[in-house]
């Protein structure tokens, strides 16, 4: 079953500061290419703001060009993904909508797994997480 990314996973895959985490990290990136995992748009999005305020918008650029280069099914926010963000929203009222939109992409896209540390994904009953 493919997998979907959380914005939480890149970030901590370009920050590794230890080599334990370094391999782990690209072991994980490999896996994740090689099942063409989901990557929502909205990450994209979140990665490049975060990437632009600390460390400037030339390794944004690079950063999410990696991403969108590479062998991931890249999944833009659609009325349908939209509509399941709203609803699990409204069913979790706590879950931010980043979040809402990134849960949604994989529930619509039938993936249920999310890489990511991220707390508010584990309330969501409809997917499951799993992390370095």
């Amino acid at each position: 079953m493919t997998r979907t990314t959380d914005t939480r996973f890149f970030i901590r895959h370009f920050t590794a500061d230890t080599e334990d985490l370094k391999i782990r990290s690209r072991k994980m990136i490999r896996e994740l290419q090689a099942e063409s995992a989901i990557v929502p748009t909205m990450v994209v999005h979140e990665l490049y703001k975060h990437q632009c305020e600390t460390l400037g918008k030339e390794t944004a650029e690079t950063r999410t060009n990696i991403i969108t280069r590479s062998n991931f099914d890249l999944v833009d926010l659609d009325v349908g993904i939209a509509k399941q963000a709203g609803q699990l929203r409204c069913q979790y009222s706590k879950l931010p909508t980043a979040d809402a939109i990134i849960a949604a992409t994989a529930v619509m896209k039938r993936s249920f797994r999310v890489v990511t540390d991220d707390p508010h994904f584990q309330i969501i009953k409809e997917i499951r997480t799993e992390w370095l």
